[in-house]
């Protein structure tokens, strides 16, 4: 049989969309599952406009699912039962990667709060800025040339336009190879840029040009981190401790690289800490909500979800909280 034009194309199209629903394991019924959650930046303001990548882990190449959303909150449903990898980006904030286990053992809804930081985040301790206030930077004789060129790469890099910054600090570092605040820039590039072995070298050239720098520190054991080295990112956060026992940046890392080993007696400890010494770190409370979920201590896991209702009063987060907070309510109570 033979179709025209306009036929052919609906059929291609109806063909792609079973496709492409098909591969990115939509299911119905009692085996679909549910992503829901809000993103959201440190201060606790939301993230107007955002879009979703879901990928299945496969050995086999499949499609993905791309959704844009305006409102805050997103809702990713009717996926089968797999391990999903998720890739979250909005204009002039760093991406975040995320992955789910919707195997059976899941819940029928998966809830996560996001936090997508700035590409330069210089208002929190030991950050991207911090490089300018130490001595040794300050001491540091860089010419004319190479300071024009490192401001503009700065100006670059925090408006999100990375690859024209790694050009400027690239010609500040021509000018003046041990330039301190350049290396660091690339580096955590680099890091955000998900190549965190590219970063370690940048990063490693600025700590010998300046072994004081906390942002430097703190972006060398993320690197080590995201190379699953978590000894070699534990003994660098307990190197700054030492010098900072009330860094809860520092703290929250170890946290972190204790998480991802499963450790997490030692992960809560930590978390606690830095929850302490700054009851304002949203990704502390974050991570001690995941850290009791793993553990089935859901008194743990509603408190952290109360902190951060009451921290930030966006009606989304409000929702996807009270959601949460309602299903943890129907879990078993915590073991003591």
């Amino acid at each position: 049989m033979l179709f025209s034009s306009p036929m052919r194309l609906k059929i291609t199209a109806a063909a792609l969309c079973c496709l492409f629903c098909t591969a990115i394991g939509m299911a119905a019924g009692a085996n679909a599952h549910t992503i829901k959650g809000v993103v959201i930046t440190p201060d606790g303001r939301v993230v107007p406009e955002f879009t979703i990548v879901v990928k299945q882990i496969s050995e086999k190449p499949e499609m993905g699912l791309r959704k844009h959303f305006t409102d805050g909150d997103f809702t990713i449903d009717r996926l089968r039962p797999a391990k999903y990898y998720v890739q979250i980006s909005s204009p002039l904030l760093a991406g975040a990667n995320l992955s789910f286990d919707l195997r059976s053992a899941s819940p029928k809804t998966d809830y996560r709060i996001v936090i997508l930081y700035p590409y330069r985040d210089e208002q929190r301790p030991g950050s991207d800025g911090a490089d300018i206030l130490t001595v040794k930077a300050l001491q540091q004789k860089v010419p004319h040339a190479a300071r024009s060129a490192c401001a503009e790469a700065v100006e670059l890099h925090r408006s999100g336009k990375l690859d024209e910054a790694m050009i400027e600090y690239g010609r500040a570092l021509m000018r003046y190879p041990q330039y301190v605040e350049a290396l660091s820039g690339i580096g955590s590039i680099l890091l955000v840029s998900n190549r965190p072995q590219s970063a370690l070298m940048f990063l490693r050239r600025a700590e010998d040009a300046d072994d004081r720098d906390l942002g430097i520190q703190l972006n060398i054991a993320k690197a080590l981190g995201e190379q699953a080295d978590y000894g070699g990112a534990v003994k660098t956060l307990k190197k700054i401790l030492r010098r900072e026992p009330q860094l809860a940046a520092a703290q929250f890392l170890l946290a972190k690289m204790h998480y991802l080993q499963k450790k997490y007696a030692v992960a809560e400890d930590y978390v606690r800490q830095a929850l302490q010494n700054d009851p304002k770190l949203l990704e502390a409370w974050l991570l001690m909500i995941r850290i009791n979920l793993e553990q089935q201590k859901y008194s743990g896991a509603r408190e952290g979800l109360q902190r951060i209702r009451a921290a930030v009063s966006d009606p989304a987060v409000t929702k996807v909280i009270d959601e949460q907070l309602s299903a943890l309510g129907n879990s078993a109570p915590s073991a003591h």
